[in-house]
């Protein structure tokens, strides 16, 4: 029995949208349990990150349309993005800053690998030149995003043992809201503010 390409590429979307709403759901309740407010504060911006990465997946199936969305590949590589987060949401809730750095590096680096993938080595199905130039855009925005973005975490890792742990998570919030506002400056979340 074949399967109709629109619901196969439906299922990938239904996919990533209830497993990203499982982990919010989930991670919700912990703030019961958390009584620092230095704790809670971390927690909740652990949150932010993954409806941050939610809105970058989105933002990618409207971009890029059944490029990546009817791509095998693709799927592997958001279940693997999906499993980090995850982890980035449980370190965070076990107040363990670092570790939840080291796991947002190496989100940071899988969406690295995605990018260069689709940007040198993915084809092109559209005929539209137009649109095949917009893709490119926004992946060597993405490209460049994503490498600041590893620098910036690698530095604040690196300097970890200096800092207070007030520090880190101060470091930790600058640095992924920087990224936050480069993501939408770059159109790489194309949402508008009003």
């Amino acid at each position: 029995m074949k399967t109709a390409i629109g619901q196969q590429i439906e299922f990938s979307s239904v996919l990533f949208d209830t497993l990203f709403g499982l982990i919010l759901f989930f991670s919700i309740d912990s703030f019961l349990d958390i009584k620092d407010p230095l704790h809670f504060i971390f927690y909740l911006f652990s949150l932010i990150v993954l409806i941050h990465r939610r809105l970058i997946f989105k933002s990618c199936d409207d971009a890029f349309d059944k490029e990546v969305t009817d791509s095998g590949l693709d799927i592997i590589i958001g279940i693997i993005e999906l499993i980090l987060i995850e982890y980035v949401v449980l370190m965070a809730r076990g107040f363990d800053t670092v570790s939840t750095a080291y796991f947002l590096l190496a989100l940071l680096g899988v969406d690295l690998i995605w990018t260069i993938i689709w940007l040198y080595v993915g084809k092109r199905r559209h005929e539209d030149k137009e649109r095949i130039k917009s893709m490119e855009r926004e992946l060597q925005n993405n490209l460049k995003l994503v490498i600041a973005g590893i620098i910036m975490f690698t530095i604040l890792i690196a300097f970890a043992q200096f800092l207070s742990p007030l520090l880190f998570i101060i470091g930790f919030i600058v640095l992924y809201s920087v990224f936050i506002v480069l993501s939408f400056r770059n159109k790489i979340v194309d949402i508008k503010i009003f």
